[in-house]
Parts: structure tokens; sequence; C-alpha cells
């Protein structure tokens, strides 16, 4: 099965084709959910969103499609029946998330209005896992990307971080970065090493992508959030 849908603005459905996806209400009243800024890794303030939510049910699992919608939002919303989610011509809208039904991170979207090209999923460190209930179609798939490497540095200490996935593309391109002071050196592939530098926080990042053809989630990121000593 699939489904489609147009929203506009924080509470507004239209052009629905299907059942799987639906809109929610907060118990506490009022059109918009309130959520922590799950794109943000740990050690930073909390600061909250207001956002649409739809559970999304597929052969009796339920997650949560999280918009960061406003008055002037307007996106329409593709679902392929397992979890999996294209969003077309969107407008005043640079977020989406997946959550469990308890609210447990599973991947992240980035819209143009911040990556600059394509929507983008970002697959946190420790995320939870989609639940199955697909079609049953093997697809070809980058999959979950996941950095591993040293989380707390020193000043001056060589340092190497790797990034892998889980699905069964080939032809994988990595590009690295990191938001923060430190810098890195040396990017190679699946594996970047530098020397460390600076104290402050800073959030390593993957981005995979696929030169194979079919793929359905190119590219794919992958973040670690690293704390020096």
């Amino acid at each position: 099965m699939a489904d489609s849908l147009v929203l506009t603005g924080v509470k507004d459905v239209k052009k629905h084709t299907g059942t799987e996806m639906l809109l929610t209400r907060p118990k506490r009243g009022g059109d918009t959910h309130s959520l922590k800024e799950w794109w943000k890794g740990s050690g930073v303030s909390t600061c909250y969103v207001e956002c649409s939510v739809f559970n999304v049910t597929v052969g009796g699992n339920t997650c949560k499609l999280v918009i960061d919608s406003n008055m002037s939002t307007n996106v329409r919303i593709d679902h392929d029946g397992a979890f999996g989610f294209t969003f077309y011509g969107a407008n005043e809208v640079s977020r989406a998330a997946l959550f469990t039904d308890a609210y447990a991170i599973i991947e992240h979207y980035v819209f143009p209005a911040i990556s600059g090209g394509k929507v983008m999923t970002v697959t946190p460190a420790g995320s939870a896992s989609k639940p199955g209930g697909g079609s049953g179609i093997q697809s070809t798939t980058i999959g979950t990307v996941t950095v591993t490497g040293d989380l707390s540095p020193t000043d001056g200490e060589t340092v190497t971080y790797t990034a892998a996935n889980t699905g069964n593309a080939g032809n994988l391109n990595y590009a690295w970065s990191i938001d923060g002071p430190s810098t890195l050196v040396t990017f190679n592939g699946a594996s970047v090493e530098g020397v460390w530098s600076g104290s402050d926080e800073a959030v390593v990042t993957c981005v995979v992508t696929s030169g194979d053809s079919g793929v359905t989630d190119s590219p794919v990121a992958g973040s670690l959030t690293v704390t020096p000593a």
C-alpha cells in the first residue's frame, strides 16, 4: 500500500489518497505539538519547536512523522508503505523527522531550504530502527549510516572517524564535514583522519551518496557528537 497527502499550514490536509498517515492533535489542545529540536546534539541548550505530527501505521506498527510546520507551510508527502517518505514542493518547511510511537528518533530530513539541494536523510548515532512491515520488494538502499570514532579527544590528538552503512547500494561516495571550531584533514573514503584542534563540542558528519541506479534513499547522512576531554 501507499499513501499521499498535501499539508497546508499546520492542520489542513488535502488530496489525501490513503489511510496510512493520520494527522494528530496534542492532548493539551491546540493544533501543533511542541517537540525538542531533534537536529541538535547532546550538550546543546534544549529548545522546542511547534510541529504537525502524523501517525503512520503499517502492518500493525505505528511511527510518528513530524513536520516543522507553520501557517505558511505547503508540502506534498508521499509514503511508500514501508516508512519511506518523499517530499515535493516544500514551501516554508525546512525539517521533518520520523520517530517511533514512543518518540525515539529514527531518522530526520533536511529540506532544500537548508541543504541547498535534495532532501537529505540524516540517521543520528544510536537511533532507533524502522519497524518491519513493507511490501517485501527488495530495493537498493544506502540504509542507516553510522559514524564511529573518538568521542572525547584532546587538543592535538590524532583521531579517526569511520562511516558504515547497512544498505546494499554500491558505488558509494563519502563527504565529510565538521560543525564546530575543530578541523579534520585527510578525508579518505569511508574514514577520515586528522589532528583534533580545540576543546569545544563539535558534530562530525558523513553524507553518503551512491552511483547505483534505482537507489531510493540517496543521500543519507550519519553524525556523531564529539565532546573533547
